[in-house]
């Protein structure tokens, strides 16, 4: 922009230094005309805080460098067309102008088109701002649909794990080198049938049995250790399935010739410090050599 440069053409120039597409030499003369004109003083100020209004609103984005400058190139070249009064060729016939038509001035031709420019650089900026918006909204949700997945993979992997591990705990308790079996069981028409596996090893003990009978309301089945002074071991209650299928699972320490019996009572609901019935499963363990 020369020195002569008129008020008109100079506010043309107030957009792109809002977006800082100014050639050196247009912001120089911008500049010498800014220090006498407040009118301009006050464009250019209300241009700036919406560029920073449209800015703040976006998250961080770095753009690359080369898009940047292409997109640089487009927007003073743009200008460059608005300022000269260039219009795009348009598709379909055209008429030519009346020749009763008056020649526009120059001054009409800048005033048309720096409206021109100023509502194609709103559009420009309110399609930027709108397609980096969705582009967030989008990564975001990605994001946490992603981050829901793993959380439910990590769930289900621990889950997996904790089968595993019980499932290993149990065949380690009834094939370990060190396990002695003894068996329980009655003559009935439903017969019961249990084995126990002691793993001295590791002092835990397992419990499996079959075709027991449901026990009556209030009521519970609990398995006990008698030792051969005759002292009787609580090793927890239990409640069959549907089936008359039950497992139970202790620790507790017992020195491999103190054991004389396993034995399964029938108990009120919490079970008993002591039996209070007669046992109807009985398992006796052989002594040791």
């Amino acid at each position: 922009m020369s020195e002569s440069s008129g008020h008109d053409a100079v506010r043309d120039l107030l957009a792109m230094d809002a977006l800082d597409a100014l050639s050196p030499a247009d912001r120089a003369a911008l500049d010498r005309h800014l220090t006498t004109c407040d009118e301009c003083k006050r464009e250019l100020a209300a241009l700036r805080d919406a560029t920073a209004s449209i800015a703040a609103a976006l998250p961080p984005r770095p753009m690359a460098p080369e898009r940047q400058q292409g997109m640089r190139a487009r927007l003073v070249a743009r200008a460059i067309e608005d300022r000269a009064g260039i219009t795009p060729i348009r598709g379909g016939s055209s008429s030519p102008s009346s020749p009763t038509s008056p020649p526009q001035s120059a001054a009409s031709a800048t005033q048309s088109a720096r409206p021109t420019f100023a509502r194609w650089l709103a559009a420009a900026a309110l399609l930027l701002a709108i397609g980096a918006i969705a582009y967030d909204f989008s990564l975001r949700g990605t994001i946490q649909r992603l981050s829901v997945a793993r959380a439910e993979l990590r769930d289900s992997t621990s889950a997996l794990e904790r089968r595993l591990a019980d499932q290993q705990a149990i065949l380690d308790g009834l094939t370990g080198p060190g396990v002695r079996v003894i068996d329980a069981s009655v003559a009935s028409a439903r017969q019961p049938y249990a084995r126990m596996f002691w793993d001295q090893l590791t002092n835990r003990w397992t419990f499996v049995a079959h075709n027991l009978p449901a026990t009556a309301p209030g009521h519970t089945y609990q398995l006990w250790l008698v030792t051969r002074d005759q002292k009787k071991v609580s090793a927890g209650t239990f409640t069959p399935s549907a089936g008359g299928f039950a497992l139970v699972r202790a620790t507790y320490p017992l020195s491999p010739d103190s054991l004389a019996a396993i034995a399964v009572t029938n108990e009120p609901a919490g079970g008993s410090a002591q039996p209070t019935t007669t046992p109807f499963l009985v398992g006796a363990a052989a002594k040791t050599d």
